[in-house]
């Protein structure tokens, strides 16, 4: 009935698949826990492959990274049974005994239920995680009522529960490269389906947080799958989703007597900024002027 999907990737999975198992078991129904490791290298999977001594968790192993739609798309062709519930390999089910049974509850075949994430309370120790974690605690961190406003951009992909029909119908886009907003543009084309998107309170801890230089790298790339959503969306003839202050600031500059100024105020600025944002007090709104100016380079 139930198949629970992993894209794994460099992180060690263990204690994550131990909780889902024991929650999973207590359902009392049919179900597999699947991982597919996405090309981690042989000292990630000999640490993580002895979870398949659990009994209904499979492990497999991609020799090349895959990519995050291609990985998921994988996931669901493999699995046994009609309902999938995809996690991140980097969350902490612990902090929810209750993810697995409320997600079951919740099931409609034609929904996406999306269960969203927290961060920790307290900033980390390291000050090379603190801007990952100030994103995430000041950005993505949303109740319910507020992501249901606007449930496609803040639809996140790391712990969601759908009928195996709606990927069947609407898979994850392959046109993607990278990190960043494959995710948007996949609920963009749910809700272009006639399906609908539910956010309800059902997290799981994120505990994978990065250091600020490899936080900084993904962005990057990040803003460049941003431009590569706006043309996707003219392409297949899908309103733009995304109507964040990121992107009004991108309309207003994109101008040609415009931007050219901003690029060179940019490119000046830029190293002081990374300055900043390596540092030990990194602000989001140096986050966001960075943002934009790789968004309009």
């Amino acid at each position: 009935m139930l198949s629970v999907l992993i894209p794994v990737y460099r992180y060690d999975v263990r204690d994550l698949v131990n909780e889902l198992h024991r929650q999973c078991t207590a359902l009392s129904i049919p179900f597999e826990i699947r991982l597919l490791d996405d090309g981690s290298g042989d000292k990630f999977c000999q640490t993580n492959k002895v979870v398949e001594q659990l009994p209904n968790v499979v492990w497999t192993e991609l020799a090349k990274n895959s990519g995050r739609s291609a990985v998921r798309n994988t996931l669901a062709k493999s699995a046994l049974y009609e309902w999938l519930w995809f996690l991140d390999c980097d969350g902490d089910a612990r902090v929810n005994p209750s993810l697995a049974r409320t997600f079951w509850e919740e099931k409609d075949a034609n929904t996406l239920v999306s269960g969203g994430r927290i961060y920790q309370a307290k900033p980390p120790e390291n000050h090379t995680l603190y801007l990952h974690w100030l994103w995430g605690s000041q950005r993505e961190l949303l109740d319910p009522e507020i992501r249901m406003k606007d449930p496609v951009t803040t639809f996140l992909s790391n712990n969601f529960f759908l009928h195996r029909s709606l990927l069947e119908r609407v898979p994850f886009d392959n046109y993607f490269h990278g990190y960043g907003y494959e995710d948007t543009f996949f609920a963009a084309e749910l809700i272009q389906a006639g399906y609908k998107i539910k956010h309800i309170k059902n997290p799981v801890l994120h505990a994978g947080l990065e250091n600020a230089k490899d936080f900084l790298k993904k962005i990057e790339e990040s803003v460049d799958n941003l431009s590569r959503l706006k043309d996707r969306c003219e392409e297949k003839n899908i309103p733009f989703p995304v109507k964040s202050k990121l992107m009004k600031a991108y309309r207003v500059l994109n101008f040609p007597l415009v931007r050219p100024l901003f690029a060179k105020w940019f490119s000046r600025n830029l190293p002081y900024w990374k300055i900043q944002l390596l540092g030990k007090t990194p602000d989001l709104k140096t986050f966001d002027l960075y943002r934009l100016g790789f968004l309009l380079d």
